[in-house]
C-alpha cells in the first residue's frame, strides 16, 4: 500500500439542528471508494441548535479507526453563513484548508466574518436554489455538489448513486437535480493556496474559541455560562419561536424567571422595591417555550406566548 493511500480526510460539517449536516457526513462517507466512518458531535440536537457532524476517509482502514471528532479538517462545509457570527467554523484548519460555504455574501463579507486566513473558499447559494428545486430550505445534499467541485474525494457519479441509496423516487431525482445546479455554480476564491499538512494542529481546549464574534471580550478559559444564561453567546437566532410578553397580563409569579434555562427572562426593580418581570432578552433566548408553559397568566390570559419567527 503506498503512502497516498494511508492517507486520510477529515471533513467537517457545520449547520443548524434539523438542516441534516449529519445526513451530509453519512453521503460522504456513501460516496467515498474506500474505508470511511461519521459521527455527529453530540448525537441530534433541538431544531436551529449549531451542530457539527464529522468523516473521516482513507483507503487504508486502519487509519479511520478512531472515533475523535475532526479537530483538523482539511474540509469544512458550512450549511447556514449564520453560524458564522455563532460558531468558529475555522477551528484547527491549516493554510491550504477548504471551507465551503452556503451564502449569498460575497468574500469580502466572508472575510469579514473569518478574520484574517489562508484558506481556500468556496460559495454557492445553496438555499435558493434547494427552494427553487425542493420547495424546501435544505441544503446537506446541495454543499456536497459544492464539495465535489473542489475535492478530489468522488465524483458526481458516486455522489448520485450515494443519493438514491438513500433516499427514493422523485426525493432522490430533485436532490441529484440540485447537486448538478451547485455544482455548475460554485465560485472559489483565487489563488488556491496549496493545503499545509505539516501545519495543521488541533486547538488547545477552551470553553470558546477567541477568535469568533460574541467571544472577543472573553477571557481565555473564563466561564462560558457566567454570569447567567448564554450571555457572550448570541443564541437568540437558534430558536424557531419568538416570546410574545404581555406585561397587563403578567400576575408576577415569577415562575418564567425561576424556569429560564438560559436567565433570557428581564427584569426591573421599581420605586416600590419589587422586582417586575418585564419581557425576554432576545438576543439570548432560545425559543423553547418553557416560560410559555409555566405562565398561569392573570383572568384566564397568559402572559407569554410563542410565535413562529419569520
Amino acid at each position: 500500500m503506498s503512502q497516498n493511500d494511508k492517507k486520510v480526510y477529515g471533513l467537517r460539517f457545520h449547520g443548524r439542528g434539523g438542516q441534516g449536516a449529519v445526513t451530509a457526513a453519512q453521503l460522504s462517507v456513501m460516496a467515498w471508494d474506500g474505508p470511511a466512518k461519521c459521527f455527529p458531535v453530540f448525537g441530534a440536537e433541538r431544531m436551529g441548535a449549531p451542530t457539527a457532524a464529522f468523516a473521516r476517509l482513507s483507503k487504508d482502514a486502519d487509519m479511520i479507526q478512531t472515533n475523535e471528532q475532526v479537530y483538523t479538517p482539511q474540509y469544512v462545509a458550512v450549511l447556514d453563513d449564520t453560524l458564522l457570527r455563532d460558531v468558529c467554523v475555522t477551528s484547527g484548519t491549516a493554510p491550504g484548508a477548504w471551507v465551503i460555504l452556503n451564502t449569498g455574501k460575497s468574500f469580502d463579507e466572508i472575510n469579514k466574518l473569518l478574520g484574517p486566513n489562508k484558506l481556500n473558499l468556496a460559495k454557492v447559494d445553496a438555499t435558493d436554489l434547494a427552494m427553487k428545486i425542493l420547495g424546501r430550505p435544505i441544503t446537506n445534499t446541495a454543499i456536497l455538489g459544492a464539495l465535489a467541485k473542489v475535492a478530489p474525494l468522488f465524483t458526481l457519479d458516486q455522489l448520485n448513486e450515494a443519493v438514491r441509496d438513500q433516499f427514493r423516487g422523485a426525493v432522490a431525482d430533485k436532490n441529484i437535480e440540485l447537486i448538478k445546479q451547485v455544482y455548475e455554480k460554485v465560485e472559489v476564491r483565487e489563488p488556491v493556496i496549496p493545503y499545509d499538512e505539516k501545519s495543521a494542529k488541533k486547538l488547545e481546549w477552551s470553553h470558546i474559541e477567541p477568535h469568533y464574534p460574541g467571544a472577543k471580550d472573553m477571557s481565555i478559559g473564563a466561564v462560558w455560562y457566567a454570569p447567567g444564561g448564554s450571555q457572550k453567546v448570541p443564541t437568540g437566532g437558534w430558536g424557531v419561536y419568538r416570546i410574545d410578553f404581555k406585561f397587563e397580563n403578567c400576575s408576577q409569579c415569577q415562575n418564567c424567571a425561576f424556569m429560564c434555562p438560559d436567565q433570557c427572562i428581564k427584569r426591573e426593580k421599581r420605586a416600590d422595591g419589587m422586582w417586575y418581570v418585564i419581557g425576554t432578552d432576545e438576543s439570548h433566548c432560545k425559543g423553547c417555550r418553557i416560560c410559555v408553559e409555566v405562565c398561569p397568566g392573570k383572568k384566564g390570559i397568559k402572559a407569554r406566548t410563542a410565535i413562529l419567527k419569520d
